[in-house]
């Protein structure tokens, strides 16, 4: 099996004094279907905007394909294969 086909490493995100993310790691390896769960306020919905582009983080890394990526918009992301869907 090779590497996650997308990956986050490091992300954080602040909103003023705020911490919306911090350091925040993620894999998706090919064929897996992945939910991300945890309590209100835990930063899941950051996390999933950072990785499709609604959200640009302050700092940390994203990978898609092994390739550094840096989405500006979930245009983007719906371009580079990324697609999400939300709760409401």
């Amino acid at each position: 099996m090779s590497g996650p086909v997308l990956e986050a490493r490091g992300l954080n995100k602040r909103y003023g004094r705020v911490v919306a993310l911090d350091n925040a790691d993620f894999d998706l390896q090919e064929n897996e279907i992945l939910a991300v769960i945890g309590d209100n306020g835990a930063g899941k919905s950051t996390l999933i905007k950072a990785l499709c582009g609604a959200v640009i983080p302050d700092s940390g890394e994203i990978r898609l394909g092994g390739k550094p990526v840096s989405f500006r918009s979930p245009l983007e992301a719906r371009l580079a294969g990324i697609e999400t869907v939300y709760q409401d």
